[in-house]
């Protein structure tokens, strides 16, 4: 499966597709940090949601870019179409870990910070990337074009999801009372970010809430694209 990861990471290389999303959080990143110091906590929220938007763009054009042969020829190396799902999913992973490592460790080798990051901070901003990085992979999994043949029309659904994903915080304060818990139905972005912000004087026990809550749903969109993936075929 290692070797599966790295021919479908190369292969996404090969393409050049991933040069916009990449250079798309780059520059956020350093029109952000153009100015020192910087709050930790405000700044890794910000981050967090540049690799949440980010990585759901850099997942959405991986998924899409292999075309019918090359994912039919890389199902029959994994030996099952649900091998080939975790082998996408892996590879994602690994990328999130390697941009959310970025994004962490840049402010603090470049100094941007106006204090210096205690352990508490680390702790809490590296799960809070990472869990963001892995919902915007997450949100992309069935807008790939094997269960949407109109890119087009995916990539709508995708920039929706993304924008309701961030603002449900104040679309569900303009809603009644009893239509309030619609923004935890939604990727929770926008919980985690305020949560981020929060963090450093929150209760810890309401901190981990959020971050416990946004694994558990990409885990879920995970979950729930292995299982499916087992019923369908390879694009022809």
């Amino acid at each position: 499966m290692i070797r599966l990861d790295s021919f479908l990471l190369a292969s996404y290389i090969r393409s050049y597709r991933y040069f916009a999303p990449v250079g798309s959080m780059l520059i956020a990143m350093m029109l952000l940090y153009s100015y020192k110091p910087n709050p930790v906590m405000d700044s890794y929220a910000v981050t967090s949601a540049f690799l949440f938007v980010g990585g759901a763009w850099l997942s959405f054009s991986f998924l899409n870019h292999a075309g019918a042969v090359l994912e039919q020829l890389s199902v029959i190396h994994a030996g099952s179409m649900r091998k080939y799902a975790a082998s996408q999913m892996l590879a994602l992973l690994a990328v999130i870990v390697f941009l959310s490592a970025f994004f962490l460790l840049y402010p603090v080798v470049m100094n941007m910070f106006a204090e210096t990051v205690s352990a508490r901070q680390w702790l809490i901003a590296s799960s809070g990337h990472l869990a963001l990085g892995m919902l915007g992979a997450g949100i992309s999994y069935f807008l790939q074009a094997a269960y949407i043949r109109n890119i087009s029309r995916a990539t709508a659904i995708l920039l929706i999801i993304v924008i309701l994903s961030i603002g449900v915080r104040q679309i569900a304060a303009k809603l009644p009372e009893g239509l309030s818990w619609i923004r935890w139905a939604f990727p929770p972005v926008a919980e985690m970010i305020d949560t981020l912000m929060r963090s450093d004087t929150a209760l810890l026990t309401g901190v981990w809430g959020v971050i416990g809550y946004t694994y558990l749903y990409a885990f879920a969109l995970a979950a729930a694209y292995w299982i499916f993936s087992a019923y369908r075929d390879a694009r022809t």
